[in-house]
């Protein structure tokens, strides 16, 4: 979304609120319902009218990730709880973290810390009827990101969750002793910043690293765009190099999939004859090698531009399949200053 749109969107917001905040009282009492709703468009037109501005900070975005274990009395104890004991303002956690299972499905997980693959589930009381689905769904997590889980179990009273609540955070401070100088302190402004990577020269995959515009992920490779709005760019110094932003699930005429472990991506149009048409341009072109930031959904509800690796076309796999297939040939890839050639 790019900043005339979420203008436009802060407006529509306004215009539908301010009706429903001049409701009586009474009508906000025996409809609690409509004043929640009415609290978070507001939170988000806020969001909204910070994030154009430039000025969204660390509390704006704590305070939008607590929001949503609202509704959750279990789960907003936890987080808040984890949060508060923890005091570590170079810390970023992530509430309600998705996780894609690569076969089109899909799991939620309470909490996620990013910089040391850490996620916190929390098992309410329904959770006691489910226990070997839960056990299923956390093996299905750990195989697929590598990330390690650890579970407060509510049933256990207060002392026993707070317990545990102490247990986690000793978890946490021992993971970022353990990584010394490889731990980064979180940093709002540096996280989407294109200079940030490009001082490093690299990008590696545990990072984590995602972008809010796809003209920031250009800009680490050489670019010097204001703007960018196609779905891939030419790489302007690593030859037969493209950088992509593809949307890896079924998305109108396409149908692109990423496999579990991340390391396969299949680039399919819905009409057969299409498709073959679309294997055999791109096999021809002699562009073999992508560099992907996936299009996916950000802990704030927004898009993200989100680093998957490079990839190189596999041909023979590819022609067997009548699409196209990627795979991952790294982790890491070079970042650029820019160039005066980059076009």
């Amino acid at each position: 979304m790019d900043t005339s749109e979420k203008v436009t969107l802060l407006r529509v917001i306004c215009v539908i609120i301010e009706p429903c905040r001049k409701l009586n009282n009474d009508i906000y009492k025996n409809h609690l319902f409509i004043n929640d709703f009415c609290g978070t468009i507001l939170l988000a037109g806020k969001y909204i009218q910070r994030l154009v501005a430039g000025k969204m900070d660390k509390l704006d975005y704590i305070l939008r990730q607590i929001r949503k274990t609202n509704g959750k009395a279990y789960e907003n104890y936890v987080v808040t709880r984890i949060w508060h004991r923890l005091n570590n303002a170079g810390v970023k956690f992530i509430t309600q973290q998705y996780v894609s299972k690569g076969d089109g499905g899909y799991a939620l997980t309470d909490m996620y810390f990013p910089q040391i693959g850490l996620h916190i589930e929390v098992d309410e009381p329904h959770h006691q009827k489910q226990v070997e689905a839960d056990e299923l769904r956390e093996q299905d997590i750990i195989h697929i990101t590598n990330h390690q889980i650890e579970r407060v179990d509510i049933s256990s009273g207060m002392e026993g969750i707070n317990a545990r609540v102490e247990e986690i955070v000793e978890i946490i401070k021992s993971k970022i002793t353990q990584l010394g100088d490889d731990f980064e302190c979180w940093d709002l402004a540096r996280e989407y910043d294109p200079a940030t990577y490009i001082a490093k020269g690299y990008i590696h995959l545990k990072d984590n690293v995602a972008f809010q515009k796809s003209v920031d992920a250009c800009n680490c490779f050489g670019y010097e765009y204001k703007a960018h709005y196609r779905g891939g760019a030419r790489h302007p110094i690593e030859a037969n190099t493209l950088i992509w932003f593809p949307k890896l699930y079924p998305n109108g005429e396409w149908n692109n999939q990423i496999s579990a472990d991340e390391s396969v991506i299949t680039e399919q149009h819905v009409d057969p004859a299409r498709a073959i048409e679309h294997m055999d341009e791109h096999i021809e072109s002699g562009v073999h090698r992508r560099i992907i930031f996936a299009r996916v959904k950000g802990p704030l509800g927004d898009v993200l531009y989100r680093f998957k690796g490079a990839f190189e076309l596999d041909v023979m796999e590819s022609r067997h399949r009548h699409c196209l297939v990627w795979r991952k040939q790294s982790d890491t890839i070079n970042t650029y200053k820019p160039v005066q050639h980059a076009l």
